[in-house]
């Protein structure tokens, strides 16, 4: 039997085989199988090759991350398509799902928060990654311990740990430059720590400027798509003995004047894509991040290990667009505060295990608003609310457990249980954000579960770990759900009906090792109930239906990765995946189910923006012996045709029988002086015009991108 060994492990790949395939290292030293990963476990380190959980780890001080904001960083991983809907918002689809199911921490803090559009919206994109040491990417349902909206994945932006100096005071400065061709774009940042043998700090800032991407050869400049950003961030820790310390921190991003440019005249007619009708439109984004963080370990008791965290999170919106002409158009914004806290501990458990359990609580305060202005942009009237409730609140309260532990035949089992609620309070919301009369009752809205899930690992062999799951997912119905009035991809009116979201995920991975070939190979099945569809209400329109509908997603990721030497390796990956899910579409004659006076006929078809197969090549060069460095890759993704019922309409973003397939060939290299270190890219090498299923730009043509860094 293979758990037992007879069969080896080599041969255990071949029964993979035909579902997925990857390459990652060479010889599965620590430093390529065994990383140090927090995020699947709360917080607390296991390594990588025994997590039982599909992980994945960018490192984001390696030289050949050159990547212009964090959501580009993931490009490439398996199961993940990084959605452009303009230049600067770009939302990651993890295993199928993007948007408000997919969760962002920045190092371990909760960022989803209630007003987050769903499909692929523009929050991710405010998050800098310059400073940060490394992103953890957990694929799959990991809602035990995260909760709602890690349903396709968890995405975790890490800073390094503080550094205690010895008994004297340690300085360090950085600063950074980056130049892009086809983004005619500039980014520049500085950084600085002090560290003593009490106390850290760090402090940085940074600011980016985007011009007017270029496509590929026949696409050519994109008009009106740049934008600007400013970042800025100060970290202050305190070691307060051997085994404890406290963090306080700061973050601020701003975001100013990024184009929606589809939706405008400026929208392309490639491959005979439909231009918006639109002027103009301008998103501003800014989030403000305050947090503590308390941890320790070796406290021993009923809290060896712990992590308590005390957040306040700001989200701020204002969106500016122009209609047609002469129908002026209008100003609309909101403002979110979150106040979060949460407790993670771990302990000794009475069996013999480890148990971990912990709780969350965040209450989030809402305001929204806006008017109408003509064409000259003077104002003309107040609208009654904005893109969502004028004052609502969202609270969520949770509790987890889970243990730990190996059987005597090798076995680790991890049972898990968590208890969620949330309460929508919508005191004031309008079904017509025009319409003072359309006000509703204010009401109150509750959502409890109670969701499990367990996870079982083994060791084969000295090469060879095998991993597998059953894991649920929990989403309720936000406030972006039940109030919104947005006009986005589609219009967007309240419902106060809809039921929560469910999800049920099976997974079976396998990962190892064997004379310089190590591999990560794993397929899932997700079963979904309630998922919260939007169905185009008429052929042609853009007014969208809101229901719930069950499905499934099903696939297959490959890595596999030689170490040809001591400085050369090669890695591949592979993933494919297929989607289903129930949706309403518009059939007044033969519809079987009635709504608002209309006729719907319930249909199968994929899921919104389903992901085409995917594959990545990659060769790189890196030799503790050289100063030199070099990394040539080959990005090929397969035609996107499986359209869901909104994707068929929607025609300025996704070409008429689907997204066409495409090929990109980049190499990049750079040389380490001193303590300087500058590179070059050289993306798309063959000016391919291609866009990324779904989005609202095509990608960059033909792109030199010289980075440069300096210590001191």
């Amino acid at each position: 039997m293979l758990i037992q060994g007879i069969i080896p492990c080599r041969f255990a790949i071949l029964l993979f085989s035909p579902l997925s395939l990857n390459l990652a290292s060479g010889e599965l030293n620590s430093e390529i199988l065994s990383p140090i990963v927090v995020t699947a476990e709360g917080g607390f380190p296991v390594p990588m090759q025994s997590s039982a959980w599909a992980t994945n780890q960018i490192q984001l001080a390696s030289p050949n991350t050159t990547s212009r904001s964090m959501p580009e960083a993931l490009s490439g991983l398996p199961s993940i398509m990084v959605q452009k809907t303009a230049l600067g918002q770009s939302s990651p689809y993890i295993r199928g799902l993007t948007g408000y199911h997919n969760l962002l921490l920045i190092d371990g803090i909760r960022l989803n928060h209630s007003a987050m559009r769903s499909g692929p919206n523009q929050y991710w994109s405010t998050v800098e990654h310059s400073g940060a040491g490394r992103i953890e990417v957990v694929r799959g349902p990991n809602g035990i311990i995260h909760g709602a909206d890690a349903v396709g994945g968890v995405v975790n932006l890490l800073y390094p740990d503080p550094f205690y100096s010895g008994s004297e005071v340690f300085r360090k400065g950085e600063i950074m430059g980056r130049l892009s061709s086809a983004e005619q774009s500039w980014s520049t940042g500085l950084m600085a720590e002090l560290s003593t043998p009490q106390w850290f700090t760090e402090l940085s800032h940074s600011e980016r400027s985007f011009g007017d991407l270029e496509g590929g050869k026949e696409v050519g400049r994109q008009s009106n798509t740049g934008y600007d950003t400013k970042n800025s961030q100060i970290r202050l820790s305190r070691k307060l003995n051997d085994h404890a310390q406290l963090i306080l921190g700061f973050q601020k991003n701003k975001m100013d004047d990024v184009p929606r440019t589809h939706k405008t005249i400026d929208g392309l007619n490639w491959k005979g894509l439909s231009p918006g009708s639109e002027i103009w439109r301008f998103l501003d984004q800014e989030r403000t991040l305050y947090y503590g963080k308390l941890s320790w370990k070796n406290a021993g008791g009923l809290a060896d290990v712990g992590l308590l965290t005390l957040s306040m999170h700001r989200h701020e919106q204002e969106r500016r667009r122009m209609k047609k002409p002469t129908s002026g158009g209008d100003f609309q914004y909101f403002d979110l505060w979150d106040l979060g806290l949460s407790a993670r501990l771990e302990a000794e458990s009475p069996w013999g295990g480890r148990f971990a359990y912990g709780a969350d609580w965040h209450r989030e305060s809402l305001v929204s608003g806006g008017y109408k202005f003509d064409d000259s942009e003077l104002k003309i009237s107040e609208l009654a609310q904005g893109q969502l409730a004028a004052d609502a609140q969202y609270n969520r309260f949770s509790l987890y457990g889970k243990e730990t532990f190996e059987t005597e035949a090798g076995w680790v089992l991890e049972p898990g249980i968590r208890f969620s609620s949330a309460r929508a309070d919508l005191d004031r919301f309008y079904l017509n954000n025009s319409i003072e009369s359309s006000i509703q009752d204010p009401m109150s809205k509750n959502y409890r579960e109670l969701i499990g899930g367990i996870r079982v690992s083994r060791v084969i062999s000295d090469d060879c770990f095998l991993f597998a799951g059953l894991s649920q997912g929990f989403r309720p119905p936000s406030l972006y759900d039940l109030t919104s009035t947005d006009e986005t991809s589609a219009v967007e009116k309240p419902n106060t009906t809809l039921a929560p979201e469910k999800f049920l995920q099976a997974e079976i991975g396998l990962r190892g090792k064997s004379s310089g070939l190590s591999w990560n190979l794993s397929t899932y099945h997700t079963w979904i109930k309630d998922l919260i569809v939007r169905s185009p209400v008429e052929s042609g329109k853009s007014e969208v239906l809101k229901s719930n509908g069950d499905g499934s997603i099903l696939g297959i990721e490959l890595e596999f990765e030689y170490q040809w030497s001591s400085s050369w390796k090669s890695g591949i990956n592979l993933s494919w995946m297929e989607s289903e899910i129930e949706q309403l579409l518009d059939d007044n004659v033969s519809g079987t189910i009635s709504i608002n006076g209309r006729n719907y006929l319930p249909v199968d078809r994929a899921t919104t923006r389903s992901m085409p197969i995917q594959t990545q090549f990659r060769t790189q060069y890196i030799s503790p012996d050289s100063k030199w460095w070099g990394e040539i890759s080959i990005l090929a993704v397969g035609k996107a045709e499986n359209l869901s019922l909104k994707d068929l309409t929607d025609l300025s973003r996704i070409p008429s029988g689907g997204t066409p397939s495409y090929a990109l060939f980049s190499l990049k290299g750079g040389r380490h002086i001193g303590n300087a270190e500058i590179s070059l890219a050289m993306e798309n090498l063959g000016d391919v015009d291609y866009r990324v299923h779904g989005s609202g730009v095509n990608g960059a043509g033909r792109n030199f991108i010289l980075s440069f860094n300096q210590s001191f």
